[in-house]
């Protein structure tokens, strides 16, 4: 009798460990992150960490844009990171994703995220005039911040008048973009066509150069409304990037000529 119970507790056993256990098959999608749609030229990368014990067969990003379809982007991995992107979508668009994994034994999926195109706003505070020459007619525009710009959208304004738009234009920290007038075009033919603005620039006379948003709040001017002297070269920031404004050599898009001994006067 006691033999035939260990033989049926030992056929149970057996049995037991042929049947498979779920608990290996399951995988886990987590830590969800994307770059952020400040505007409607910005695709979203989004990763998401996949954890399984068994093989991640493929993992897929869906999302759905506003009231479109929802759509399907398989992503690429790197240990157990995996990367996918959401093209980019109009101004106000609401995008909902998630991530899929596959597995060997089955599919898991993330929660829900969403975002919204436009709704963290740029921070423009590190975007500034830096250099400004009449002679060989450049604006030099400075971005002084940690984080990098996007200034689309941006305009300059000479006395008043707009003569200049920004494009899609990224500017790193401690990169500057270099505008020269369409007076001197034919002799700078290798720059960015995008990068002339519509208007002269002289050094022998008042001139107010000011610097807006998208929205069209001021960032920053250059207002010389009492003309004391011809500029010899250029009016510059000292220090580059944060100082006032001072007669110093040209130094187009790169640091600026540290001598302060000449303050531009005359500026409002």
């Amino acid at each position: 009798m006691k033999k035939f119970i260990f033989t049926l507790i030992a056929a149970a056993v057996g049995l037991t460990a042929c049947v498979e256990d779920p608990i290996y098959n399951m995988a886990s999608v987590s830590n969800l992150k994307n770059t952020v749609a400040y505007n409607e030229d910005d695709a979203v990368t989004v990763t998401a960490e996949v954890t399984a014990l068994v093989r991640v067969l493929e993992a897929n990003l869906i999302y759905k844009a506003g009231s479109a379809a929802e759509k399907r982007e398989k992503m690429t991995s790197s240990g157990n990171t995996w990367t996918g992107q959401i093209p980019a979508q109009p101004m106000g668009t609401e995008v909902k994703y998630r991530v899929e994994a596959v597995t060997e034994g089955g599919t898991a999926r993330s929660t829900e995220v969403s975002y919204k195109v436009g709704d963290v706003p740029i921070n423009y505070s590190g975007l500034v005039l830096n250099e400004l020459n009449g002679n060989d007619k450049f604006i030099e525009l400075f971005n002084k911040g940690a984080e990098e710009i996007r200034i689309k959208g941006v305009t300059i304004q000479k006395d008043e008048k707009l003569v200049w738009t920004a494009g899609s234009v990224i500017l790193e920290p401690g990169q500057y973009l270099l505008l020269y007038s369409v007076d001197v075009q034919a002799d700078h033919p290798d720059h960015d066509p995008a990068c002339f603005f519509d208007s002269g620039l002289s050094a022998k006379k008042a001139v107010k150069v000011e610097l807006f948003d998208p929205k069209g709040a001021s960032l920053d001017k250059f207002n010389l409304v009492n003309f004391v002297m011809k500029a010899p070269a250029s009016y510059s920031r000292v220090p580059n990037g944060t100082g006032g404004w001072y007669f110093t050599d040209a130094t187009p898009a790169a640091v600026n000529a540290s001598d302060n001994s000449t303050p531009v006067e005359g500026l409002e």
